[in-house]
C-alpha cells in the first residue's frame, strides 16, 4: 500500500503508543507503559477542538501529529487536558513504577502536577481558569501543534515535514484558521531549526520554552 495520511481512531491508538515510544525513548510518558499512552493519545479523539492522524505505509506507523485549536472553548490546555483525562492511567502507572516519582520531568513538574490533583478533586477555583478563557475569547483563534514525533527508523526521509504540511491543511480546511503556534524546549535547536526551513519563526522565549507561530494561507 502507498504512504498515507490517516485520521487515527482508537482502534489504530497502540500503533501510535509504540511509535511514540520509538520517538521519545526518554519521555516520562514512555515510561509510564502503553496502557497510560494510548488513554494519554485518546484524548485528541476526545472533543472536536483536537485531532490525531499519522503516517503509515502498510498499516505501519511511521509518525504521527496531534493539534488542538485553541480559541477559549475548551476548559482547559492541552497539558491539563491530557493530564486530566488520563489521570487514573497515570495513577495507576505510578504505583507500578513508583521509581517514576524521581523522573527529571516529574521533579520539574510537581507545580503542575499538584495544580491538577486539585483540580481532579475539584478543589481549584473555577474562576481562575474562567479568566484564562476570556483572555483567549479576546485574541485571534490559532491552531497549536501540541505533538510531532517520527519513529527514528524512518527518519531523514521528509517526513517531519510532510506531518507539519498534514497539519497546514487540516487547520485550513478543517477548522478554517490560518494562524498555527507550538512549544518547543529552548535548546533543542535540531526541532528549531525543522520548524525554521518549514516557514515557522520563533517568537516569546518564557524560561525553558520558546514559543513558535506560522500563518499559512
Amino acid at each position: 500500500m502507498p504512504l498515507k495520511f490517516v485520521d487515527t481512531d482508537k482502534a489504530q491508538l497502540i500503533q501510535l503508543a509504540i511509535c511514540h515510544k520509538q520517538a521519545f525513548p526518554k519521555s516520562l510518558s514512555s515510561a509510564m507503559g502503553n496502557v497510560y499512552l494510548t488513554r494519554m493519545l485518546g484524548w485528541y479523539l476526545s472533543t472536536d477542538k483536537t485531532f490525531l492522524f499519522h503516517l503509515e505505509e502498510s498499516g505501519q506507523c511511521m509518525g504521527y501529529c496531534g493539534g488542538m485549536v485553541n480559541d477559549g472553548i475548551l476548559p482547559t490546555g492541552s497539558a491539563s487536558g491530557m493530564a486530566q483525562y488520563s489521570f487514573k492511567e497515570a495513577i495507576q502507572a505510578f504505583l507500578l513504577r513508583p521509581w517514576l516519582l524521581l523522573h527529571p520531568e516529574v521533579l520539574k513538574r510537581y507545580p503542575f502536577i499538584w495544580r491538577n490533583l486539585l483540580m481532579k478533586l475539584r478543589l481549584k477555583k473555577k474562576n481562575q481558569r474562567s479568566q484564562v478563557v476570556q483572555v483567549q475569547l479576546e485574541r485571534e483563534p490559532q491552531v497549536g501543534l501540541v505533538v510531532i514525533g517520527v519513529d527514528p527508523a524512518y527518519q531523514g526521509k521528509g517526513y517531519g515535514s510532510m506531518l507539519l504540511q498534514e497539519f497546514e491543511r487540516q487547520a485550513i480546511e478543517v477548522y478554517g484558521i490560518h494562524k498555527l503556534q507550538l512549544t518547543v524546549k529552548a535548546n533543542n535547536t535540531q526541532a528549531i531549526k525543522a520548524y525554521e526551513r518549514n516557514g515557522w519563526y520563533k517568537g516569546e522565549l518564557k524560561g525553558e520554552s520558546l514559543s513558535m507561530m506560522k500563518i499559512v494561507q
